[in-house]
């Protein structure tokens, strides 16, 4: 059987350099004598040692390849046996042993440096000359520094003073990696960084020790700050739980609604609207508060974002059901007031400003981009109120509303929810839509939108795809060539309404089967929705 080329192989444990490559030049790389190099166990055989291996050797997004290896310097026995089958010794522990028990190589090493030291004596060196040596001896007392503590206190035996200070220099096990080409003289140590373990620096810890002990023993509280650690810690994590691009917008928004937090009181029926008395007490009524007004905050966003059910949000934040409802209607309300005015219609100057290269082609006086939207709801009792929000194009009870996009990809207008048993043109002529439409508006929408007539009025212009008609030659209908140029045109302008409804839709509460009893809120939580998918990037770009 043929022997396998280990010239081909490497260690890939970081800091170390052995490679079999080096084994053919042992008098230039004598610390390679006698090591070993180790494949990483397969996956089928032995896949958890296999995992233990790549998390010991601690590097990021590491998977092992073919010629990979791990040398014989990082096991405890030369190799990997029963009793240690995991590589633990490596240059970031100080190889997990004291000098006398590591690698053969080593140890010789240290007698050599300590014969160089002995000559060093003998010859008289001063400081001034050991500071100011050759390279070579340079490289002796550095080498002699780096083997640990007890080389340490030989050199000091000698009587060579600034030695011992150099010990912050980097500990490796490798003699081929223990070279050093700079010899500077040590640094003075900074006292003023040193904990201070008598007086108050024991009672710091002492009340440290405490509140740590407390913070431990609160199972609630300390399940609660983990939670919002993991939702705050990034930017990715801020839009994944609550849908908001950063966390500087989500602490910016905060800050913006802060101010007015003394003045929030918990939602308890229609009769607590009225009960302002709190104000000139300076006290809220109801029982004590144990989320604090960010962590309500954070509890509205992530159950408006990811449709958490209550009693889960209850466990989170250590609170009851009950609770976590009240907070939710309560903030969802409050920022409704605050956010919803700023849905707004943009003046023909703006969209002027900002419309991209694409409508200024083909449609430059385009206002809004119009479309209805349903989102499904819990099947009501009664029977009218079945009829009434069953929509036959869902073939489920919904609720329905007009949605306008300016040509950018924001929301500048969104209707009240309707039944979803009523019409496109129903809604549209029904809320306040066409007040915001100006003389030689253009408005673009699908074939279902037929309000030309409603547009008409206001001297405006409605932009839908042409419709189908009778073929002279036959019983099929058809479009001519200018009419289907037409409808690619816009349908390629219009697609960004449903771009900007499937935004709004990643807000779970909304896309999943709303329960009934949010109902009086539903209008809120898609306002509030809308305003944060317009806070997000643009969704059309020049």
């Amino acid at each position: 059987m043929a022997k396998p080329n280990i010239s081909k192989y490497w260690c890939v444990v970081p800091g170390c350099t052995s490679d079999g490559r080096k084994k053919r030049n042992l008098e230039k790389y004598p610390a390679m004598e006698g090591v070993d190099f180790f494949p990483f166990p397969t996956r089928l055989k032995n896949n958890k040692i296999r995992k233990r291996w790549i998390s010991q050797i601690n590097r990021e997004n590491f998977e092992p390849k073919r010629h990979h290896r791990v040398c014989s310097n990082h096991f405890v026995d030369g190799r990997p046996t029963e009793c240690n089958p995991i590589p633990t010794l490596f240059p970031r522990n100080n190889f997990m042993r004291p000098l006398k028990e590591r690698p053969q190589n080593a140890v010789e090493k240290r007698n050599i440096t300590s014969a160089r030291l002995d000559q060093l004596q003998d010859d008289n060196t001063t400081e001034t000359e050991l500071f100011n040596a050759p390279p070579v001896a340079a490289e002796v007392i550095v080498t002699a520094v780096m083997e640990g503590e007890n080389t340490v206190s030989h050199v000091r035996s000698r009587k060579l003073p600034g030695i011992a200070a150099k010990s912050s220099v980097v500990n490796h096990d490798h003699s081929y990696m223990s070279e050093e080409k700079s010899w500077e003289r040590p640094e003075p140590v900074d006292m003023s960084t040193q904990t201070d373990l008598t007086g108050e620096g024991i009672e710091l810890l002492q009340r440290q020790t405490r509140e740590m002990k407390a913070k431990l023993s609160d199972k609630e509280a300390l399940l609660r700050d983990c939670f919002l650690e993991n939702v705050i810690k990034s930017d990715v994590s801020v839009k994944h739980y609550t849908g908001l691009p950063s966390k500087p917008i989500l602490d910016g928004l905060f800050s913006s609604i802060e101010a007015d937090k003394c003045k929030l009181k918990y939602w308890s029926g229609k009769k607590s609207v009225g009960d302002m008395k709190y104000e000139e007490e300076g006290k809220k009524p109801g029982p004590k508060r144990k989320l604090s007004p960010y962590e309500e905050f954070i509890l509205t966003l992530v159950r408006l974002r990811l449709g958490i059910v209550g009693f889960v949000l209850a466990d989170l934040f250590g609170v009851s059901k009950t609770r976590v409802s009240q907070i939710f209607t309560t903030w969802i309300s409050y920022m409704h007031d605050v956010f919803s005015p700023l849905i707004k219609w943009q003046s023909r100057e703006k969209n002027i400003k900002y419309m991209p290269k694409s409508f200024k082609k083909s449609f430059p006086r385009t206002c809004a981009i119009i479309d209805c939207t349903e989102f499904f709801v819990q099947r009501p009792k009664t029977p009218t109120c079945q009829s009434a929000t069953y929509s036959s194009y869902k073939h489920h009870n919904t609720f329905k509303c007009l949605v306008s996009i300016t040509p950018s990809g924001a929301f500048n207008y969104i209707s009240d929810l309707w039944s979803g048993n009523v019409s496109d043109r129903y809604i549209t002529e029904n809320s306040s839509f066409l007040d915001n439409i100006e003389p030689f508006d253009e408005v673009m929408a699908d074939r279902g939108f037929n309000i030309g007539d409603l547009l008409t009025l206001r001297r405006a212009t409605l932009n839908i795809p042409p419709f189908t008609h009778k073929c002279p030659w036959g019983k099929g209908k058809r479009l001519n060539a200018s009419e289907v140029r037409k409808t690619r045109k816009i349908a390629n302008l219009r697609i960004h309404v449903e771009r900007a409804i499937q935004r709004l839709k990643c807000f779970k509460l909304l896309s999943n089967i709303i329960p009934l009893k949010l109902k009086p809120i539903c209008n809120q939580m898609l306002k509030v929705a809308a305003f944060f998918c317009n806070i997000d990037k643009p969704l059309v770009k020049n």
